[in-house]
């Protein structure tokens, strides 16, 4: 089963992530391989069996190794049911990294020297009709 918009197969998605937290089924899956799916109610697809099956032992236990699991979804691959991590993988899917809001902020004016004037007008100038400057003070 492969995520559509993406190809990534999924079934071997889920054996991996299941394997980089529980180390009883890490042991399963590198002796076992796509037997393993079966432990855990999980059916794959014959090209996912045929993948799990060809990845030598090494690049294997070096793949579990470096995959991570987010928090949030951690209790799911801990537990014993295939179709709870697979909805892990679709609730969690494009969410990993979250941005944080900064909210909003005004534009800053550029900067200018004290005692310079911009480019058209002159030092405490009053603003030429029809060009806004901003809340200026009234002068007497």
């Amino acid at each position: 089963m492969t995520d559509g918009a993406s190809g990534i197969p999924r079934g071997v998605e889920v054996l991996v992530k299941k394997a980089s937290v529980d180390p009883e089924f890490r042991k399963l899956l590198l002796a076992k391989r796509a037997e393993a799916a079966t432990a855990i109610g999980l059916r794959l697809d014959p090209a996912e069996a045929m993948m799990i099956n060809a990845v030598p032992a090494e690049q294997l236990d070096g793949i579990i190794a470096r995959t991570t699991v987010s928090p949030m979804s951690r209790a799911a691959f801990l537990g014993k049911a295939g179709a709870v991590m697979l909805a892990a993988l679709s609730a969690g899917a494009g969410c990993e990294e979250v941005m944080p809001v900064k909210g909003i902020a005004p534009d800053k004016p550029p900067a200018r020297k004290p005692g310079t004037a911009g480019p058209d007008e002159k030092e405490n100038d009053q603003p030429k009709p029809g060009t806004s400057k901003g809340i200026r003070p009234d002068r007497p």
